[in-house]
Formats: C-alpha cells, sequence, structure tokens
C-alpha cells in the first residue's frame, strides 16, 4: 500500500510539474500573441497615414493640374 501511496504522489508531483510548463508556455504564446497584435496595429497605423499621404498628394496633383490647365490658357491667351 505504501508503494502505490508513493507511486501515486509521484506521479501527481510529475502532473504537476506537466502543468506547470503548460502554463508557463502558455504564458509565453501570450506574451508573443499581445507583441503580435501591437505589431499589427502599429501596421494598421502606418498604413492608415499612408492613405492619408496618398490622398493629399493625389489631391496636390489635381490641384497642379488645374493650375497647369490654367497657366497653359493664359500663356495661350499672348500673340506676338
Amino acid at each position: 500500500m505504501g508503494d502505490r501511496l508513493n507511486s501515486v504522489t509521484q506521479r501527481i508531483g510529475e502532473i504537476d510539474g506537466m502543468n506547470q510548463s503548460v502554463a508557463t508556455a502558455t504564458e509565453e504564446q501570450t506574451a508573443v500573441v499581445e507583441a503580435i497584435n501591437q505589431d499589427i496595429s502599429e501596421i494598421n497605423t502606418l498604413n492608415q497615414e499612408g492613405v492619408d499621404n496618398l490622398q493629399s498628394t493625389l489631391r496636390a496633383c489635381s490641384e497642379l493640374e488645374s493650375q497647369v490647365s490654367r497657366l497653359k490658357q493664359l500663356v495661350g491667351s499672348f500673340r506676338i
């Protein structure tokens, strides 16, 4: 009976060790997932800034195109 109790106690200790290993691995994975989420959030922010910059550039190009058209009209009205 004593041997069986010792065996059960030993197995419980092994299971406890495995549970601690699983808990540690889970914590590490959680930290990695949180870091990935933060990186994704930063990428999304940078992406949105890129979209905003692109839209601003497109507006500037459109304004420049209008100014070029107007300048062509003004230059075309001059005759020598």
